[in-house]
């Protein structure tokens, strides 16, 4: 029952079509930054976003956002964003393995859980705590 749940909601095809998007990015972003610098990947990078803002634009008739609160979210996690990507370029420009800087980036919600937990005051259970422990080790292990 569990199953079916997950593959008939919406978040989980959402969530399919973003690793399905990110796999490749990875990959090319791995090509792309043996052969430029990580600063023209970010700049391409972006460049390569309009398209999909445009389309996205479109789709909502070009209404643009109202909540002061949320533009200014939003704009701060496209600075954060392109200052991790910009890393992340560089990371694979210095010489870096694709996998192992694949799965540690990957590792960002660990730091997501700490800040929620600190500034958000939210709550994980033992078991949740268990499992980020056991990604952690995970990546120490891939990355051996």
């Amino acid at each position: 029952m569990a199953f079916r749940e997950t593959v008939t909601a919406k978040w989980f095809w959402w969530m399919m079509f973003c690793l399905a998007c990110w796999g490749p990015y990875a990959l090319l972003s791995k090509l792309g930054s043996n052969e430029i610098s990580s600063y023209g990947m970010q700049f391409l990078f972006t460049l390569g976003s309009i398209p999909v803002v445009l389309v996205v634009l479109a789709r909502q008739g070009f209404k643009l956002e109202r909540s002061r609160k949320g533009i200014i979210y939003g704009l701060v996690a496209g600075v954060l964003s392109a200052a991790g990507s910009i890393g992340f370029f560089a990371a694979f420009r210095s010489g870096g393995n694709a996998s192992i800087i694949t799965t540690a980036t990957g590792m960002y919600p660990v730091v997501t859980v700490l800040v929620a937990l600190v500034f958000l005051r939210e709550r994980i259970t033992w078991t949740q705590v268990l499992g980020l422990g056991f990604a952690i080790v995970a990546f120490f292990i891939f990355s051996l």
